[in-house]
């Protein structure tokens, strides 16, 4: 808790939409598949002294555990893995950071009432 009694948020960058947004935007909301069902997957690498340990690995997992939760994997591990690099200019060269590639379900699909579309 900060002085004045709110929470503060480390500086956080998120790429959504095709683009790079600044803070701890709203990326679905409440009719969201993901939000009600669960319908989404992550898997978390890590930065730090300037280095990405495994990150060649945690994008190969993501895109692997997409299907096998019903959801298609649409980012090459290649795009992941410079998506992370441009992220990472925002920062200072040692400052740590957590990286969470996602996948999520925004609606229902096509033949089931609460099966995700891909």
């Amino acid at each position: 808790m900060a002085a004045n009694g709110k929470s503060e948020w480390s500086k956080t960058w998120t790429f959504f939409q095709n683009d790079w947004h600044e803070g701890n935007i709203g990326i679905y909301g409440p009719r969201t598949h993901a939000a009600w069902l669960g319908s989404s997957v992550f898997d978390g690498a890590r930065a730090f002294e300037g280095v990405t340990p495994d990150l060649d690995l945690h994008c190969e997992r993501i895109n692997d555990s997409a299907p096998k939760l019903s959801l298609e994997a649409v980012v090459a591990k290649e795009t992941w893995i410079g998506l992370v690099a441009d992220g990472m200019k925002r920062f200072g060269k040692d400052t740590p950071l957590y990286i969470r590639p996602m996948y999520w379900a925004e609606r229902g699909g096509p033949f089931a009432g609460v099966a995700a579309d891909p």
